[in-house]
């Protein structure tokens, strides 16, 4: 059997047919000369020319959001290739996967994210409940390959940044409402104030409605019901100080990702006793009906909008019962202090206090067929603190970053079972469970806790060698500690030992680790500079137990996994960054050249191979080290401005590997996949509407695609 999730595609469609709503656009005060608008962005941790940054990075204005209608982190990936956001393994966006140039990582409540994720400058670990709004925000800047040394630990894919408007001394405010098919609901609001001569105040508010788009019983999954707010105010008493206070708070509900069944292949043997497919031919033929097909079961493979309404968790009749719901609600809350003094003509320091939290309620069904109930909370709280100077040395021939941060997560999975009712018999080998009417079975019933520390002192100082020639050097070291707690309660591959109802078993662990970076780059004539970088990242060590029954009490601890060392990824990058036509053409290339070593990931481990017999699927999924791999690829990102009103834009993404151990790594293929090729091609048209006291313009964008992705590559597996 194999599924697709319809989210990038048919997503896509219902938010562009719903662009029948108009998007704000600032007022003209005149007519301009065509050219592309500067973008400034903090990639390199001060304020650089996109176009004068030697990294691979794509750089989103609040203009171009608006206009392209993101909406979501989510849609950033229609927009970006090379970067991918893809609903896990059966958790669909309740556990999505963040993917740069095919490195990735996370997922629940201790899995290391390889792509890090920042709200105005605040990192977010978990995947879980991360796919954000994009409302009221300033840009987004996509950094492509490892940034290890001015982002540290997690970043060896590259990070995502989104920076939301700061209050202004000017008075502004809107109210936009949107509506369009799917019953798309969405009202935005936002008010910002000026208190005098030296205080500023800025809120926003939303709520935002849609319906979903693929039915399962009584549910559309995809549908969404959001609420949103945040308020900020930002004080400045004199030149040299600024202090900005800002809280957050998103709620987030869904029916589920919207996945759908588009084949179904059983072959060579559909009655195998003891599988799925086994087991709904038991409860059909008791229901009345025919034995499920061999292949493509019109039962089971219905429109590309439709699921089979079949639901078991209740009892062992095939009808759809409110209990096969699937949910996906978020909670997520932020309050972050910014501080930035000018302590000199070029020296700058700047403080981020940040703290937040978030709660993820989710429960899904990995065989889409209405067997189980897999709960998926997780809870994370996060204390984060940096300090970054900022200063130019030698008459400013060196431009110098330097500083420290501090992360603190207390993040935990509560005590949640997994219920599946099993059918006329259990996997091979094991006997038979009893009839087809068979209870339920636990395969799953536990508890997760993590306490992560960490630290790190970094500097980054680019040398101006000549007025076209310039290196880019720079390191951070960094220590992070981890307290682990298992407690795993009897269920059908663990009996605790005798006396007991439950295992506990605690760890701590502790890693250190150096990332570095070397740049150099040159500028031929104005507008046409060439780069040359080698960087090496790391994502922090991990630790995953898996308790068995092989022996019981304290002797468990023989089945433990070793933590696992922390992952590495070294980068060789070329690149070029082109302005032509008066700056009405821009053409970014790089391409890119990764070892990955040590890779974290989940796989299948066979339990006859390990001799375990306490193991009825036949198989355990187990984070491990997975071995080695080469990366290579480029990407190619292009605009044109043909007139005020009109930008053409494109950008392609390619991206392939070499697997060093495919024993290791449990198969031939890199699981998740990074989609490959991966393209956009967008128009912008803003017609100028004018009237007797101004102007203002109406934009439209086409259509973004990722056909390569979205019609091939399926996301699930059998």
């Amino acid at each position: 059997m194999k599924s697709n999730s319809r989210t990038g595609v048919a997503a896509a469609v219902a938010r562009t047919l719903a662009f029948g709503s108009l998007a704000a656009c600032p007022l003209l005060v005149g007519a301009q000369e065509a050219a592309l608008e500067e973008i400034i962005v903090t990639a390199e941790r001060r304020s650089t020319s996109l176009q004068e940054t030697p990294l691979s990075i794509i750089a989103l204005s609040s203009e171009t959001l608006e206009n392209r209608n993101v909406r979501s982190i989510e849609d950033l990936t229609l927009l970006t290739p090379n970067l991918a956001i893809q609903p896990g393994r059966g958790s669909g966006t309740n556990a999505p996967t963040f993917l740069i140039r095919g490195v990735s990582g996370g997922g629940g409540a201790t899995g290391e994210r390889g792509v890090g994720l920042y709200m105005d400058n605040v990192y977010v670990p978990r995947t879980t409940g991360s796919i954000f709004r994009v409302l009221d925000t300033e840009r987004v800047e996509v950094l492509r390959g490892p940034q290890g040394t001015l982002f540290g630990r997690n970043s060896t894919g590259g990070a995502i940044r989104l920076f939301t408007k700061q209050p202004t001394q000017e008075f502004e405010s809107y109210l936009k409402a949107t509506f369009g098919n799917f019953n798309r609901t969405d009202f935005v609001g936002m008010l910002n104030v000026p208190v005098g001569e030296t205080l500023a105040i800025r809120g926003q508010a939303a709520y935002l409605k849609q319906d979903g788009f693929v039915e399962r019983g009584t549910q559309s999954l995809g549908s969404t019901e959001e609420v949103l707010g945040r308020l900020q105010v930002a004080w400045t008493p004199s030149e040299t100080f600024k202090a900005t206070l800002s809280a957050m708070y998103s709620d987030a509900k869904s029916d589920g990702t919207p996945n759908d069944i588009i084949i179904w292949d059983m072959n060579p043997d559909l009655n195998f006793q003891g599988n799925f497919a086994d087991w709904l031919s038991d409860a059909l033929a008791l229901s009345g009906q025919p034995r499920a097909q061999v292949s493509n079961d019109p039962r089971l493979v219905l429109d590309d909008y439709t699921m089979p309404d079949y639901c078991f968790v209740d009892d062992f009749d095939p009808d759809w019962d409110a209990a096969c719901e699937l949910r996906n609600d978020n909670e997520y809350f932020q309050t972050d202090l910014s501080l930035e003094w000018q302590l000199g003509e070029n020296m700058t320091l700047t403080s981020t206090t940040g703290y937040s939290q978030m709660d993820h309620v989710g429960n899904t069904d990995w065989q889409m067929l209405g067997f189980e109930f897999r709960p998926d909370d997780v809870s994370s709280e996060v204390l984060y603190q940096e300090l970054i100077l900022n200063t130019a040395l030698f008459g400013g021939k060196v431009d110098l970053a330097t500083g420290v941060n501090y992360f603190h997560e207390d993040s935990e999975s509560p005590r949640q079972q997994t219920l599946t009712r099993w059918g006329s018999s259990t996997f091979s080998p094991q006997a038979a469970n009893g009839n087809a009417g068979g209870p339920f079975r636990t395969t799953g019933d536990g508890l997760l806790e993590q306490t992560t520390s960490a630290y790190g002192i970094f500097a980054s100082a680019t040398w101006h060698i000549t007025d076209k020639l310039n290196f880019t050097g720079g390191g951070r070291y960094s220590y992070d500690e981890k307290d682990y707690l298992q407690t795993r309660f009897a269920q059908v591959d663990f009996v605790p030992a005798p006396g007991t109802t439950s295992t506990t078993v605690t760890t701590k662990k502790d890693w250190d680790a150096f990332d570095w970076r070397a740049t150099l780059d040159y500028t031929f004539v104005p507008g046409i500079m060439a780069y040359g970088t080698v960087s090496k990242a790391h994502k922090a060590g991990a630790i995953a137990y898996t308790m068995l029954q092989r022996v019981p009490g304290d002797q468990q601890s023989g089945d433990f996994i070793p933590a696992l060392p922390p992952e590495e990824v070294v980068n060789y990058e070329l690149g070029m960054r082109m302005t032509f036509l008066n700056n009405r053409l821009r053409i970014n290339p790089t391409g890119y050249y990764m070892e990955w070593s040590d890779r974290q990931a989940a796989r299948n481990v066979s339990c006859v191979a390990e001799g375990i017999e306490a193991c009825p699927q036949g198989f355990r999924v187990i984070l491990t080290n997975s071995g080695d791999v080469d990366i290579w690829g480029y990407e190619l990102d292009a605009q044109f401005v043909m007139t005020d009103n009109l930008v053409l834009d494109g950008a392609l993404g390619v991206t392939e590997y070499s697997l060093k151990d495919e024993a290791a790594n449990g198969g031939p293929n890199l699981y998740p996949s990074q989609p490959s090729p991966t393209w956009n091609i967008g128009v912008q048209l803003m017609p100028t509407l004018s009237t007797g006291r101004g102007a203002a313009r109406l934009a439209l964008s086409a259509l973004t695609t990722r056909l390569a992705w979205l019609c091939i590559t399926p996301l699930g597996r059998p």
